[in-house]
């Protein structure tokens, strides 16, 4: 009986080992001084720089300005701005022209813009989106965004949101702080089983 007690104690050590460092990634919000030094929560203490290195590799590895600038200038994107822009001189034409030309005249008029239109404006847009990347890529900087918003959730907020996204994981390290916990004790019975005292 006293040797079952032993895996026992080293699963509830486990166990609450990891309850405890889990909860360290959160709390003490504020630092608390201890006698020779002071402790607070990992994410309290290095919010801003974990939002800083968060901010990093979003911009770097999932969504940087050229990204989004790759996946803006498509042949599909630029055929749906054209028919707008088309319509839209349809509209503007119909309102302006038709009013003081014979009807034959106000047709051949819109089907040669539109033509040209039609001609000219897929260049015009590729133009147009590649001269914005420049100007753009220099103004906005992703990285910049994703750390500012990340540095305006209060750490409740950011708790919350940590918790619901890694919910099942963090439970399961802290249930293998107890299996490893009574593996470790079995592995002691073992030894004191082996070699008696």
């Amino acid at each position: 009986m006293q040797l079952l007690t032993i895996p026992l104690i080293g699963a509830f050590i486990g166990y609450i080992t990891n309850v405890f460092a889990i909860k360290m990634l959160f709390w003490p919000r504020q630092p608390v001084n201890l006698v020779f030094f002071e402790m607070q929560g990992v994410l309290p203490k290095r919010h801003r720089d974990i939002a800083s290195s968060i901010g990093e590799i979003v911009e770097e590895r999932l969504l940087s300005m050229d990204d989004f600038f790759d996946s803006v200038d498509t042949p599909e994107l630029r055929h749906r701005i054209l028919d707008e822009v088309v319509q839209a001189l349809k509209k503007r034409l119909g309102t302006t022209l038709l009013r003081i030309t014979p009807d034959r005249l106000y047709r051949l008029i819109e089907e040669s813009l539109e033509k040209i239109v039609r001609q000219e404006a897929d260049r015009i847009i590729h133009q147009a989106i590649e001269s914005g990347r420049a100007s753009i890529t220099a103004e906005i900087s992703v990285k910049q965004m994703v750390e500012d918003k990340i540095n305006a959730f209060e750490l409740n907020e950011l708790e919350v949101m940590i918790r619901q996204v890694s919910q099942t994981e963090l439970r399961f390290i802290e249930i293998l702080g107890g299996v490893l916990g009574f593996l470790l004790g079995l592995v002691q019975v073992a030894i004191l089983l082996i070699f008696p005292r």
